[in-house]
């Protein structure tokens, strides 16, 4: 019994200390704040959200959703973690610390499926090119441009994450994880309702 615990204590030491490190592309330097140039960034950003709402829309294996899925909860966690920090207007703050809360917890429910079956898609820890760069325009992001930047991405990344529920939820070649696209598209459309009226009044 005490080696069972001493084993579960370990093993969630190691899934802290994986969730602490950021999921940076291995030997990534980001822009250090305020050296973004904001009309760059929105540049970047939405030529970033034409290429992600494509890539959604044609997804429907089992790896390419799971790739999407996990890749945007790294991306939401990792953005909401520098918001907390960055953030100057406190609803955005709020809103940042629900977005850890929830894409932390729809990451460990998605494990917890892929756990089950007998032929599990390949794992991903780090960020992909596209948000690795929309994590860079937050990080590269002047103090008076934060807020409706982050704001402004989120709105973008969820109406891409809906669109990769609901596909998969439709169309999905796996009984167990269309279920858990099916149930997450609510979930995601309603933090899509929150961000569009904040990204408004921070944009102003």
């Amino acid at each position: 019994m005490k080696k069972i615990l001493l084993l579960s204590a370990a093993a969630l030491f190691v899934s802290t200390s994986a969730m602490a490190t950021p999921p940076d592309q291995p030997g990534h330097r980001s822009p250090a704040p305020g050296t973004n140039n904001d009309t760059m960034s929105t540049v970047k950003d939405t030529t970033s959200h034409a290429v992600g709402t494509m890539s959604a829309e044609t997804t429907s294996s089992l790896q390419g959703f799971v790739t999407g899925a996990a890749i945007s909860d790294m991306y939401e966690v990792e953005a909401g973690k520098i918001a907390e920090t960055r953030a100057t207007n406190p609803d955005v703050n709020a809103f940042a610390a629900k977005m850890v809360q929830a894409h932390t917890e729809t990451t460990a429910k998605l494990k917890s499926i892929l756990g089950n079956l007998k032929h599990q898609p390949a794992a991903h820890v780090h960020l992909d090119d596209r948000r690795q760069g929309l994590i860079d325009d937050l990080r590269g992001a002047k103090t008076a441009d934060f807020d409706a930047r982050y704001m402004s991405q989120q709105v973008d990344a969820h109406k891409e994450a809906l669109i990769l529920m609901q596909g998969y939820a439709k169309d999905g070649n796996n009984a167990a994880v269309k279920s858990f696209a099916a149930e997450t598209a609510p979930v995601v459309r309603d933090h899509l309702n929150m961000a569009e009226p904040l990204y408004k009044t921070v944009s102003k």
